[in-house]
């Protein structure tokens, strides 16, 4: 059986991921910690997947205040159910590279352990991110071989 983690440690854990200190947000990791941040990785840099604490600090800390500067996550569902949790809501950010700001849905689901997280999915709404990152409408019927705007992810 799955044990459970309150509501007021996911709420932490949240009020430190918006923080966006690598060191806050470290407190809550498990040391074997999954993140995943499901995406398109050669439009959207901040996707990808890490695997331990320090690499996701090192996320945190070096590769995402890179790419973009975080400016809020508005919360619109959180469920805590067993060790699990999700979360349903719009993050806000500023593309450093444009000045573009990228505002798109976004999902959590969340495992913990011992009040740490285990296992972190980010679900973005990818099309709409990759076409606010690139500064345009993406054409999906386009030849992914030819010279059109097909993304694969």
């Amino acid at each position: 059986m799955t044990e459970a983690v309150s509501r007021a440690t996911v709420e932490a854990f949240y009020e430190a991921y918006m923080s966006r200190d690598p060191e806050r947000i470290g407190t809550f990791l498990d040391g074997d910690v999954e993140w995943h941040v499901g995406g398109p990785v050669d439009v959207m840099a901040v996707c990808g997947a890490w695997r331990g604490k320090a690499a996701v600090i090192d996320r945190f800390r070096n590769q995402v205040p890179k790419i973009i500067q975080f400016k809020k996550l508005d919360i619109e569902a959180l469920l805590v159910d067993g060790g699990t949790s999700a979360m349903f809501g719009r993050v806000s950010s500023i593309h450093r590279a444009t000045g573009r700001i990228i505002n798109h849905r976004v999902s959590h689901l969340a495992r913990y352990r011992d009040g740490k997280v285990t296992h972190f999915r980010v679900i973005n709404d990818s099309l709409d991110a990759a076409e606010q990152f690139v500064g345009h409408r993406i054409d999906l019927n386009s030849d992914p071989d030819g010279a059109g705007g097909l993304i694969a992810v």
